[in-house]
Parts: C-alpha cells; structure tokens; sequence
C-alpha cells in the first residue's frame, strides 16, 4: 500500500492517464486522428482535410432540476470537399455496461442542442457519428450497439461504434494506422500481469513487444508517414499509461515501463531545437532584413520556451525513474 502512495507522487503519475492520452492525440495530432476515423467509419480524410475541435464540456440536467458537468473525450468537425461531419468519441477504462451506452445519448443530444439550428418553425438537430474505444476485455461487451428515438411520427435510430482495443493486432493497428490505440495495447496483458509478474522469461517477452513497437514507430516516423511530434506523444503517452495499469505490479512496470520510459529520455527536442535555431538564422540572414531577424528571433525564442518546458518534463521523469 505505501509503494502505491509513493508511486501516486511521481512526476509521470496520472489518475486520468487513460483519458488523458486519448484526448492529448485528438486534439493535438491530426495524423494520428485522421486514420482513426478514415478506418471505423470508412472515410477517405487525407492531409487537407479540416479539423475544428468543438467544445468538450456540457452540462447534464437531472431530474431534480441540478446540474452536472460533463468533459466528452473527443468532440470534432471534419471539413473536406465542401463536406463537414461531426464526430463524437469516448474512450472507456471500465468494463461496458449498460450506463455507458446512456451516457453516450446524454453527450450526443446535448452536441446536437448544439449544433441545432432553425428553420422557419422546424428545429433542426444533428446527432455525430459516434465511437466508444473500450480499453478492457470482457465477455460482456457487444460488438455493436445502438440508440433508438421513439417520436410522436415514428422511430429513428443510430449507430454507435464499438472498438474493442482487445481485438486488434499490433499488425493490424500498424497496417491500418491506427496509431490513438498503441498507447493502450498494454490494456491486453492487464489479465496476465501477475504470472508475467513472477516470470522473468514472460517479462521479458512483454518488454520485446514495446520495444518492436518502438522501432515500428521510428520507421513510420522515417517513412513520414507520422510526424516527429506525434510520434514523440505516442511513446510519452504509452510509457503513462503503463506506469499507471501496472502499478500493483513492479517487476512488470520497471522491465516494460523501462523501455519506454528510457526512450522518453532520448526524444530528440535538441536536434528538433537546434534545428529551429538554425533556420530561424538563416532566414534572417538571407532575408538581410530586420524583419528577417525578428522572425527568426522569434522561431528561436518559441522553441527555447518548448525545449525548457520539455526539459523539465525529462527531468520529472528522471526523478520517477530513479524512486
């Protein structure tokens, strides 16, 4: 009990690490999101598709009249070809049941109030397209569901997505792109914890697969088939949630968490930084002009702030890694 309250207090901790890393690549990796949606809804979004964040927070009247407020996971517009589609995404630690499917109808009517707009004396309402990642195996889960509106004129009804992380290969995700799930794939092995736990050879065979999936990503990254931030946002985020779902299990956490937290500490942001200096340099130089300066003076200024903020981080992790 006391080396999980110690645990709690580690820089990388996070109670919400789950949703934490699955709101982190929808709202900041366009590459990441794009084939995620491409690939459950059948869509053919590339590069210059528009993606506009809509707000995530609603507010839920009960039946006593009190107000509660709700964060959705995932809430966009994709704009392509004149065409605009709304999406809505929830990523799920608990085993599904039903309340969940409630909870996703409440998020989906107020987006919808949202979204509404009048015509003449006609209301109009738009229900997203909607998705649950679920990140747990269980027997329970169904591999569809869907919510049905009974009207005064008739019924009607939609689809909601459902994505069993249990289901996919790192093969398939990696074929597919469907790199949001990689951060989760440990959620696989939760059941088997405690016997790759007291097992060094199973250990070891677990920390083989992140480190494949790390030298995976380093060949997408150099194929630029994913760009060098979002590949750097999938290791941090996988070594997080690791350290999270295996807290009860040290051996584990230590010999897979290790992996990916030492690779966290060997991001490249100084290259990325010397880089920006450099070319913020140069356009001031070519450009002989005061403005040219400034711009680069302002390139340089900006990665300096990341490259401390991010040398921060790594040294919150040294300290994680080191208790």
């Amino acid at each position: 009990m006391q080396n999980e309250l110690d645990e709690q207090k580690s820089p990388i901790y996070s109670d919400f690490a789950y949703d934490d890393a699955f709101r982190t690549m929808e709202t900041e990796c366009d590459d990441i999101l794009i084939p995620f949606v491409n690939y459950f809804y059948n869509e053919n979004y590339d590069n210059t598709a528009e993606i506009t964040r809509l707000r995530n927070e609603h507010f839920i009247e009960h039946e006593d009249q009190s107000d509660e407020k709700r964060i959705t996971d995932a809430h966009f517009r994709i704009t392509q070809d004149g065409r605009s589609k709304l999406f809505h995404f929830e990523c799920e630690s608990k085993t599904y049941d039903n309340s969940i499917l409630v909870r996703l109808f409440e998020y989906d009517s107020q987006i919808a109030v949202d979204e509404s707009e009048t015509e003449g004396t006609t209301l109009i309402v738009r229900f997203p397209f909607t998705g649950l990642l679920l990140l747990r195996k269980s027997e329970k889960t169904p591999d569809k569901a869907k919510v049905k509106i009974e009207t005064s004129n008739g019924d009607v009804s939609y689809d909601v997505i459902m994505i069993k992380e249990s289901d996919f290969t790192i093969e398939h995700i990696f074929e597919n792109r469907l790199f949001l799930m990689i951060p989760f794939y440990i959620f696989n092995y939760e059941r088997e914890f405690a016997d790759i736990n007291n097992d060094d050879q199973k250990t070891e065979a677990l920390a083989e697969v992140f480190r494949t999936i790390i030298d995976r990503l380093d060949l997408e990254l150099e194929r630029q088939s994913l760009s060098a931030f979002s590949h750097d946002v999938i290791i941090r985020l996988t070594h997080k949630v690791i350290y999270k779902l295996t807290m009860k299990h040290r051996v584990v956490q230590e010999k897979v968490g290790g992996v990916m937290g030492g690779r966290v500490l060997d991001l490249p942001e100084i290259r990325v930084f010397n880089e920006g200096r450099m070319k913020g340099k140069a356009e001031g130089k070519a450009e002989g002009k005061a403005e040219g300066l400034a711009e680069g003076e302002a390139e340089r200024k900006k990665l300096a702030d990341e490259i401390t903020s991010l040398r921060e981080e790594i040294e919150r992790l040294k300290s994680g890694i080191k208790e």
